[in-house]
């Protein structure tokens, strides 16, 4: 059971991560209600999508196998350059994400004595460090940074129950939902560790399929907990930048107006702490996928080439996009959810599970149903990405409605 409750952390771990800390910020301009139903719904999906996923890992029977060789096997070439390509663009955009977020945090606790630039290659430096230490203890290190996240997470949500306005909960703009579903996406997204999840549990089914539950159900309970409060604490628009649009239109995260509305150093600290915690606990989960993801690319060789061909891929590109094009945080997690997670995590499995299904209607049925969903929701960001279709949040209805 210890296996596979530390399999379940890896999960949640995994999921609690970069899209928790913009997750009230997209889904804020949607209003409470349309985001917990929508954040219900991504979940089932995701945990149904993360099932076939281990599935077809488990029936690989390799150790060291990864997606993109499985997809080869079940949907061919065509299949594999696809995974390929989606995962290139979540990787190097989870990464940016991650980086540009640290940098912003790192500076912003430093009162400014560290740039954003040299906050990011402090964040990259020690979090890689971790990250490259094996999956064996990275799992255990993880446990300690989950533990403390839980601890700053009580004390942030404590502390912002105080400052919250139960009108600002009741605001609702069902018309917006679509722009914020591909973040409730990304923030719901932890298949990356299902491969490394398998290989710790030896395959297990059973013992697979309890630790991905737990390890989401965690997730869905802490980030609809995260949404009360921060859409609770922060008025949507407003003068300052104390606002949830203000934070939108900057690319920052959620914590970072929090802690300035919250004006006490002390809660501040905790804010930026938790943010911190959350980062680099995602990223080194992140970079343990990501390393396998390559070195299953890698052409055989020695081990030892292939690492460090794996650790040069996966960490020195988008180092180098983040210094080029710093303030991505936001825009990187909404080309992560609505494109890259959705085709590899989504249309994917849904592809493989309706192939699978070899005449039997329910499973037809389920596989059909699934395609359109993740058809229609890529179709939705890729709109939006073309400047094709534009959402724009109701600010004038919420200020004449919150501010008379």
């Amino acid at each position: 059971m210890f296996a596979i409750f530390s399999a379940a952390l890896m999960i949640t771990g995994t999921t609690i991560g970069i899209g928790i800390l913009g997750l009230p910020i997209k889904t804020g301009m949607a209003g409470l209600l349309p985001s917990l139903i929508a954040s219900v719904i991504v979940w089932g999906i995701m945990l149904g999508t993360g099932i076939i996923i281990a599935r077809e890992i488990i029936a690989s029977g390799g150790a060291a196998v990864d997606w993109p060789t499985v997809v080869q096997r079940r949907l061919g070439r065509s299949g594999k350059v696809l995974t390929v390509v989606g995962y290139l663009i979540l990787i190097y955009g989870l990464l940016v994400a991650h980086l540009a977020a640290g940098g912003d945090v790192l500076s912003i606790m430093t009162g400014g004595k560290l740039s954003q630039g040299m906050g990011v290659l402090v964040f990259f430096i020690l979090s890689t460090a971790i990250a490259l230490t094996g999956v064996d203890l990275v799992s255990k290190i993880n446990s300690f940074l989950m533990a403390g996240l839980m601890i700053f997470f009580g004390v942030l949500i404590y502390e912002t129950l105080k400052i919250m306005n139960p009108q600002y909960l009741t605001y609702v703009d069902w018309g917006y939902l679509p722009a914020a579903f591909p973040i409730i996406v990304c923030a719901m997204a932890y298949q990356l560790i299902i491969p490394a999840v398998c290989r710790r549990l030896n395959n297990e089914p059973k013992a697979i399929t309890k630790a991905l539950f737990i390890g989401t159900l965690i997730p869905l309970f802490v980030n609809s907990l995260w949404i009360i409060v921060v859409i609770g604490a922060l008025p949507l628009g407003g003068p300052g930048s104390n606002t949830i649009l203000a934070a939108f239109k900057d690319g920052l995260p959620a914590t970072i107006p929090l802690a300035a509305a919250m004006n006490s150093i002390t809660i501040k600290g905790v804010a930026l702490i938790f943010s911190l915690i959350v980062l680099v606990a995602s990223y080194v989960l992140q970079s343990t996928a990501i390393l396998g993801f390559f070195k299953d690319l890698v052409p055989a060789g020695s081990e030892k080439r292939r690492w460090l061909v794996s650790v040069v891929l996966s960490f020195i590109p988008p180092l180098i996009v983040v210094f080029l094009y710093p303030g991505l945080f936001l825009q990187a997690l909404d080309v992560i959810g609505g494109v890259s997670v959705i085709l590899l995590f989504g249309l994917i499995p849904s592809l493989i599970l309706w192939k699978d299904a070899q005449g039997r209607r329910p499973r037809i049925i389920v596989a059909t149903c699934l395609l359109i969903i993740f058809a229609l929701l890529m179709g939705l960001e890729l709109l939006q990405e073309a400047g094709i279709l534009r959402i724009s949040p109701h600010v004038e209805y919420w200020f004449n409605t919150f501010q008379r």
